[in-house]
């Protein structure tokens, strides 16, 4: 016997959009795999909306009115996670649009067991029915790092499970926006493992930034509503999303390309800087060889002037006798040149030749004289 199908939930928060709300509620209720209940939250409606939910007659659908907080009225969303009966719950806008095998894509997935987070592709509708793939598979460690940078899936293609979301803290009512971007961020560091199906199924209608009047949104989510339901209508637009595919595969190609010959320049840079540091640590290495050798040098030194100590103090103890020897060394010299100075003078003047010439007389003199 089979494993049987989790239950599963649909929360669709709104504020005073009843014409698309009730469209999203039809979306959600037209599934092939049926949600076990489609809980609408009314933050301050005023507009007739939890009425309107109620007047469908579908016992599955329940509108609860709740008084306006402040923003998207976040805390709000956390009355789903009390209320549900799925095992797994996902939340949406109250001007998206899921396409009748939604449900039952992600629920397969969630069936099989393992993972707290179901994803699906999306597609952003722009004002001119421009179709733009959106989405990133979380369980691919790049695309889990640019979930860090910023939010890369639209509220309505993620299923979580409604345990995994309690634990997490379910809807933080401070944050000012991007609450889902902070949940799903929380589920996820919790250790959450999460898996994505192939086929884009929910219809996205970015409400921020878009520039267009209301009658005209509502005429443009009813056109696309019609379309869905129509099986001639919705084989052309699956062929359609399948070429989006094409084209963001290719360019998620030409991404990986990218990264690869990013990473290839990495690792040729890491190998220079390797290289660079290995020629600089050669060259502590020699340095640190210079120093070593200096150093035993050094302590020679050291050791020889260690040994030629107690000379250097004998000879420090003879130094005064030695600089008396010396000067009066110096002043025999001194006398020396004094003689030599004298004899030159006397050999200058010509005393000798006088002598040489007087030298007979004074004799001859000296004879007679005696």
């Amino acid at each position: 016997m089979g494993r049987l199908p989790s239950p599963l939930t649909v929360a669709i928060p709104t504020h005073n959009r009843r014409e698309t709300l009730l469209l999203a509620v039809r979306s959600a209720l037209a599934q092939t795999r049926a949600p076990e209940q489609v809980i609408v939250l009314c933050d301050g409606c005023t507009d007739g909306s939890a009425d309107a939910v109620r007047a469908l007659g579908d016992e599955r659908a329940v509108a609860i009115d709740l008084p306006k907080l402040p923003g998207y009225g976040y805390e709000h969303r956390n009355r789903a996670l009390e209320l549900a009966r799925g095992d797994a719950i996902l939340w949406l806008g109250d001007d998206d649009l899921l396409l009748a095998d939604h449900l039952e894509r992600v629920g397969e997935v969630w069936d099989r067991g393992g993972v707290q987070l179901v994803q699906s592709p999306a597609v952003l509708v722009a004002e001119d029915d421009a179709l733009e793939w959106l989405g990133l598979d979380w369980s691919v460690p790049g695309h889990r790092a640019t979930l860090e940078r910023h939010n890369t899936n639209v509220l309505a293609s993620v299923l979580v499970g409604v345990r995994a979301a309690r634990v997490a803290g379910g809807w933080d009512p401070d944050q000012p926006r991007l609450g889902d971007w902070d949940l799903w961020k929380r589920v996820l560091a919790g250790g959450a493992r999460t898996a994505m199906t192939d086929e884009p199924t929910v219809l996205h209608f970015r409400a921020s930034g878009r520039q267009q009047a209301w009658p005209d949104r509502v005429r443009q989510n009813s056109a696309w509503w019609r379309r869905i339901g129509d099986p001639g209508e919705l084989a052309s637009l699956r062929a359609q999303l399948r070429r989006l595919r094409a084209v963001r595969e290719a360019e998620w190609a030409q991404e990986r390309e990218q990264a690869g010959l990013r990473l290839r320049d990495a690792y040729a840079e890491l190998e220079r800087v390797a290289a660079s540091g290995q020629a600089l640590a050669d060259e502590l290495a020699r340095r640190d060889a210079e120093v070593i050798a200096q150093d035993r040098e050094l302590q020679r030194v050291r050791a020889e002037l260690e040994r030629l100590a107690p000379e250097l103090e004998r000879l420090e103890t003879e130094r005064p006798a030695l600089e008396a020897e010396l000067s009066a060394a110096r002043a025999r010299g001194e006398h020396a040149h004094e003689l030599e100075r004298v004899l030159a003078r006397t050999y200058a003047g010509g005393w000798w030749r006088l002598r040489a010439r007087l030298l007979p007389l004074m004799r001859v003199f000296g004879r007679g004289g005696g």
